[in-house]
């Protein structure tokens, strides 16, 4: 009997030290081996949040990362970084090597998904650089020639994430209606696909949508550069207003800034006026910007970089953009040059 008892006692023991036992989380490695780096804190994300942080000591720093059911994209990123770095894992060890200070040319290794990603990014480089050397070819050709191999892509290989990262990475080059066909071909090929940038591609379109012309303005108030608040319909009452989204570190804004300033110029006069929303995060750059170029009128900012609350409003992915507005309406977007000047003259008659 007293053996009995112990065999009992012995049995429940170990069923209770199993119950107890949680399975071993597995894990995998992001190895970051980073040039110009040490002592910086890098920090790991993934869907906007961080995950994890590490200081780098003798260019490295490594994250022991948990397993997870889905092959969505992680980042890193450093301070002064303006976004984090993407990349796949495919749930396995990977490694990122390159400069801190040339985040754009750090390189994955590891992933499968990253290499096709890699082979990718490579053709449009290429093709962009062949495009580049073509004297005899219009930008506007070679831009249209670069959108359609990132649709191509897209088109050919709906099931991919990769793919979903290139129609949300390249979205900038697409109308709402392009990026509408690519994403019903998705949803096509497979109804259940719910990646995260496929999500923030549905998202991007919505908001697009909701911004082009023929569609009222989204109102808005942000500080001018005393603090003083502007508000964009009380600035537009009565007047056409050109809300120009731009920053003082762009350097196609600035290229852009004498169109928009001949313009201002020209038609001031007549009603025409323009609010600047710029996507600085130096306050000190903005105003400098401003006066180095002339830019003579109405200027806020929250001075929150890629995350300015206006440009969010309007799906802003890229700049510089603008939106003419006239009586509440959107009339027309993304004017620039003589394309600007005659819609300016129009609207005015």
């Amino acid at each position: 009997m007293m053996k009995t008892r112990i065999l009992l006692v012995a049995i429940a023991a170990l069923l209770l030290a199993a119950c107890n036992t949680k399975p071993e989380t597995k894990t995998f490695k992001v190895n970051v081996n980073l040039a110009n780096a040490d002592g910086k804190t890098v920090y790991l994300q993934k869907d906007g949040q961080v995950l994890d942080s590490a200081v780098i000591e003798n260019w490295d720093a490594v994250f022991n990362t948990p397993v997870c059911d889905d092959n969505e994209m992680y980042g890193i990123t450093l301070q002064g970084w303006r976004r984090p770095f993407p990349f796949f894992t495919d749930n396995v060890d990977v490694t990122l090597e390159g400069d801190a200070q040339n985040p754009n040319a750090i390189l994955v290794k590891g992933s499968e998904s990253q290499d096709r990603l890699n082979a990718f990014t490579q053709s449009y480089n290429d093709l962009e650089a062949k495009l580049e050397a073509d004297s005899t070819m219009a930008q506007a050709d070679k831009d249209e020639v670069l959108k359609m191999h990132c649709f191509d892509y897209v088109w050919e290989n709906p099931t991919d994430p990769v793919a979903h990262y290139v129609m949300y990475r390249y979205k900038w080059a697409f109308g709402p209606c392009e990026l509408r066909t690519m994403i019903d071909n998705i949803h096509h090929a497979d109804s259940t696909l719910s990646t995260a940038n496929l999500k923030l591609a549905e998202k991007y379109v919505e908001k697009q949508e909701r911004v082009q012309a023929g569609q009222p303005i989204i109102d808005f108030t942000q500080n001018d550069a005393e603090g003083n608040p502007v508000t964009l319909s009380q600035l537009a009452e009565g007047k056409l207003l050109l809300v120009d989204f731009w920053a003082s570190w762009c350097p196609d804004c600035r290229k852009a800034n004498p169109d928009v300033v001949a313009a201002y110029q020209k038609f001031h006069d007549q009603g025409f006026d323009v609010l600047g929303v710029s996507f600085d995060t130096d306050k000190e750059a903005w105003l400098a910007a401003i006066e180095k170029d002339g830019l003579t009128w109405t200027h806020v900012s929250d001075l929150q970089g890629w995350s300015n609350a206006a440009g969010a409003l309007y799906a802003i992915s890229f700049i510089p953009q603008n939106a003419l507005i006239k009586d509440g309406m959107i009339v027309a977007r993304n004017l620039e040059g003589e394309e600007l000047m005659d819609e300016i003259e129009r609207q005015l008659k």
